[in-house]
């Protein structure tokens, strides 16, 4: 069964709970540098169930979504109160080839978008983090929580990732 877009967003935002987003989110490149160096190539490019993800597809679409966040905060920036247009994960897959892509161009993509990301959070003012668009399907969303969403997101796909690379008992 599928999860409401308002389900996924309070999953997501539970696991941020009593942590610093940013430091989860600065950690993150290097958690999957470490992860993905130790594995087989074969592991990484196995799916666990054919719907879901292998290890490769769950990089790209790290790297794209990082790219998304990063045109969502500056629009955002630029114009608070704009619409945030939704996105077909799926879709995005497909199209754009993640079970083929290169794990650890697809990590360096990540890890150049995500520092820059960084560093413009880091550059905000107080009253900045409360700029929010209007998310196709989860409504307001401020750049804070977008902050912990993404480090919510971050913590999910690493833990997906530690279970796939995880040796078979």
């Amino acid at each position: 069964m599928s999860e409401t877009p308002q389900q996924y967003s309070q999953r997501i935002m539970k696991t941020i709970e009593g942590k610093d987003p940013l430091k989860t989110q600065s950690a993150t490149p290097k958690k999957l540098q470490t992860l993905v160096k130790r594995a087989p190539a074969s592991k990484l490019r196995k799916r666990p169930a054919p719907d879901k993800w292998s290890v490769v597809e769950i990089l790209a679409h790290l790297a794209d979504t990082e790219i998304v966040v990063g045109w969502r905060i500056r629009s955002i920036l630029g114009a608070p109160g704009t619409p945030i247009q939704a996105f077909d994960q799926d879709a995005w897959a497909a199209a754009g080839n993640y079970a083929k892509r290169d794990p650890l161009k697809s990590i360096e993509q990540f890890r150049a978008v995500r520092d820059a990301n960084l560093a413009l959070y880091k550059s905000l003012r107080p009253e900045q983090w409360k700029h929010f668009g209007m998310h196709a399907e989860r409504g307001e969303e401020s750049l804070q929580r977008i902050l912990h969403m993404m480090a919510g997101h971050d913590i999910n796909h690493l833990s997906q990732i530690e279970r796939i690379l995880a040796p078979k008992k």
